[in-house]
């Protein structure tokens, strides 16, 4: 029996398949999102299929950028992917498997990142994840919180500088026009650090990933920025590397 996590975001969508919770580095499958909703869903299908063929499913974890209902699994709103607006992902999943759990990407990284990863030690951090957006996570006393309104950690939409957002000035389109954009992360990571007070800030996502945020010069923006008390407050890289979100979507299912 395997639990599937699937990580769907703006450029790309990443499956793992797990057989236990045990702490292990499991095979990583990817390929690129579609760009429009029929060839996105008849894509996903096919991956899914392809990903799990001959394996009895026991539950999937979906982790997907943007606003989510996860209670009814739908998804509320994305821009970097609003042809999918109101999609009922949990519907969608149980043709393969009738145990379906739904959350934001980003908090299922740093799920990813405290159960294996960079936040293993930690029951308080924060984390951002830079890619085609930027979002984030936050986890109070070993629990990821949500919000109110299943919102929370969308620190994207912080704004850093004359009404422009961290995803405005962070996220990968930027970095294409502009280059490095370490600098603008570290801001926002002190910012964090300055509001939650937490064990660690720990940074994923694709622009960690492929080395394109300089994590040398995040700590030293931010370190410029925080408070006093706060400076010993470590920024770290996640351990788990681009299969971070997939392998946190499979772990909403760890009791």
């Amino acid at each position: 029996m395997y639990y599937l996590g699937i990580d769907i975001g703006g450029t790309k969508i990443g499956a793992v398949l797990m057989s236990n919770f045990k702490r292990h580095k499991p095979a990583y499958f990817v390929l690129p999102t579609p760009k429009n909703k029929k060839d996105f869903l008849k894509t996903l299908e096919k991956f899914v299929a392809s990903v799990t063929a001959g394996k009895k499913i026991k539950g999937i974890g979906v982790g997907i950028r943007g606003a989510v209902d996860s209670k009814r699994g739908v998804l509320l709103y994305d821009k970097i992917l609003p042809f999918l607006k109101g999609w009922n992902i949990k519907n969608f999943f149980e043709k393969f498997c009738q145990s379906v759990l739904v959350d934001n990407d980003s908090r299922c990284f740093l799920r990813g990142e405290a159960a294996w990863g960079a936040a293993r030690k930690y029951k308080n951090a924060v984390s951002l994840t830079i890619g085609t957006g930027i979002g984030g996570g936050i986890m109070i006393d070993g629990k990821i919180y949500s919000g109110e309104n299943n919102t929370a950690g969308e620190f994207g939409n912080m704004i850093i500088d004359g009404g422009k957002t961290l995803e405005d000035l962070g996220a990968k389109s930027t970095f294409l026009k502009i280059g490095d954009r370490s600098k603008i992360i570290g801001i926002a990571a002190a910012n964090l650090i300055n509001a939650f007070d937490p064990e660690a800030v720990v940074l994923g996502g694709g622009g960690v990933a492929s080395k394109g945020v300089k994590i040398n010069m995040v700590r030293q923006a931010a370190a410029r920025r925080v408070l006093p008390p706060l400076k010993r407050i470590p920024i770290l890289e996640g351990r788990l590397g681009e299969a971070s979100s997939a392998i946190g979507a499979a772990l909403l299912f760890k009791k």
